[in-house]
């Protein structure tokens, strides 16, 4: 199954949702002065919003150039870069729900768009076993995830999934052998 065009749409709505979240974050988001205002709203002084107009511009491109302009399927190595992403979403989340006990619509919308970039990976390359880890490590790790609230159910997910693709690729499962 080739994802690689509705990889591309997405990654496309995911500029869009960068350029609203920089132009007007709290047009009609909640909670948009407790967040937007926050010491927290920035890492080492850069806003987060040019992490969104930097992420999904890098992502589109990255991926126009791996599937050369949406003809091939997705690369394996995209999961490596959107996990980057999922993992900085995870720190997101802890200073959305845990710091700052709120969030904005907007925030949520990044975040589930890069999980969405995630999870056409995954599914385009399904046939990996790689990819299969990845899925089911997400699912146990937000299943576990559910007992300590959606920052558990993001962070939990992140990190099963990362440990099932590592788990996956250390050790994988053994191919069947055929009959001669």
């Amino acid at each position: 199954m080739n994802l690689s065009k509705p990889f591309i749409i997405v990654a496309i709505i995911g500029i869009v949702e960068a350029v609203y979240h920089a132009w007007a974050e709290g047009a009609f988001v909640t909670n948009y002065a407790l967040v937007s205002f926050s010491p927290y709203a920035s890492f080492f002084g850069i806003p987060y919003w040019v992490f969104g107009l930097v992420w999904f511009p890098l992502v589109l491109i990255v991926s126009l150039w791996t599937t050369r302009m949406g003809r091939l399927g997705l690369s394996k190595e995209l999961l490596i870069l959107l996990t980057i992403g999922n993992v900085f979403t995870g720190y997101l989340w802890y200073l959305d729900l845990i710091i700052i006990k709120s969030f904005t619509a907007v925030y949520v919308a990044l975040y589930a768009t890069n999980y969405i970039l995630t999870a056409f990976v995954v599914i385009d390359g399904w046939s990996s076993d790689v990819m299969r880890g990845y899925a089911y490590g997400t699912i146990t790790g937000a299943i576990v995830g559910l007992l300590f609230g959606p920052y558990g159910i993001a962070v939990c997910g992140i990190g099963g999934g990362i440990f099932g693709a590592l788990r996956n690729f250390v050790m994988p499962a053994p191919q069947s052998k055929s009959a001669s």
